[in-house]
């Protein structure tokens, strides 16, 4: 069977962080002890690498096989160096930090890399609370002065998260998870953060975590318009249920599926799907695998259309999305 015939799942990285809660075990059993604040199921990064959890190619890591396969992993889109998207399980047990990533041109110009961090959120309960974006009125002047008066927060828009509520950020929109979210990130591969401010604590180590005053200042978009949870077109599903567009930019297409059987590939690109809800099979023409809630499946470019089906009569929760 070819190597690439069935979609491929993989171990999670977890990150312990000041900010982490444990919510996450609700859904994983291997987290290790402390305050986990994401895992990454999906990532080509020194920081957290993917690697195959099952299959022919247990043991791999996605570097390996994007290296190897390249388009016949990602897709036609594909024009060399590492996996394009990555993918987290995030609990804000605490606040983040205000923060912001530069975009493509931004990182390469600093130096800190090929690409920027254009991110979307969907938030997969209710509760908590996020900011993004600045206020209407906003300048560079007035953000600088309220955050040299410790009143950076009054500068950003503000949200009560609510499940299934969707966020589309920008490179260079400034942001900050709040207390009590929890959600699925999809985003570029770079890992590239400018702190703004931490709210004043302390690290895991007891120390205070750097901040990147005069980067955040020069990433900063302060003409961007409001942001709020966007306003995703939704169609019945042709087999029952309904689809979401959540997202499609230059980098990503995103959409939520609520559907007891649906389907997809075929069009040379890969597919990554996350089971939010429900559990069931996810198969291409070569075979299956189960499908469980909370984890995160590759599905490659070259295996084909793929199907997910229930496992009882009420629907799947799927999070599905591809590079572009």
């Amino acid at each position: 069977m070819d190597d690439l015939a069935l979609p491929l799942m993989f171990q999670p990285v977890y990150q312990t962080v000041v900010w982490g809660g444990r919510r996450m075990s609700a859904w994983r059993h291997d987290l290790p002890a402390g305050p986990v604040g994401e895992s990454w199921d999906l990532a080509d990064h020194p920081r957290g690498m993917s690697v195959v959890s099952s299959g022919t190619l247990t043991g791999q890591t996605l570097r390996q096989l994007t290296e190897r396969f390249g388009k016949s992993l990602v897709g036609g889109s594909y024009a060399g160096g590492d996996f394009p998207l990555m993918v987290k399980l995030i609990d804000a047990n605490d606040r983040l930090s205000i923060q912001v990533h530069p975009d493509d041109a931004l990182a390469r110009s600093l130096g800190v890399g090929e690409r920027g961090k254009t991110e979307c959120w969907l938030m997969i309960e209710n509760g908590g609370e996020l900011y993004v974006g600045t206020r209407p009125g906003t300048t560079r002047e007035t953000f600088e002065r309220a955050l040299s008066q410790g009143l950076v927060a009054e500068q950003l828009n503000r949200f009560q998260a609510k499940d299934g509520d969707f966020f589309f950020l920008a490179a260079r929109t400034v942001h900050a998870l709040g207390t009590g979210c929890l959600l699925y990130e999809i985003q570029q591969t770079c890992d590239v953060t400018f702190r703004v401010d931490d709210w004043g604590r302390v690290g895991l180590d007891g120390k205070p975590r750097p901040l990147h005053i005069a980067e955040s200042l020069s990433t900063i978009d302060f003409t961007a318009k409001s942001l709020g949870p966007a306003v995703a077109s939704e169609a019945a599903h042709p087999a029952g249920g309904s689809i979401r567009r959540l997202a499609q930019c230059e980098y990503f297409l995103v959409e939520e599926r609520h559907a007891q059987h649906t389907g997809g590939g075929g069009q040379g690109a890969c597919a990554i799907v996350v089971c939010l809800g429900g559990s069931g099979t996810l198969a291409t023409a070569a075979g299956r695998v189960a499908l469980m809630p909370m984890r995160t499946y590759l599905v490659p470019a070259s295996a084909g259309p793929w199907t997910a089906t229930a496992d009882r009569l009420s629907a799947l929760r799927l999070l599905v999305a591809q590079p572009t």
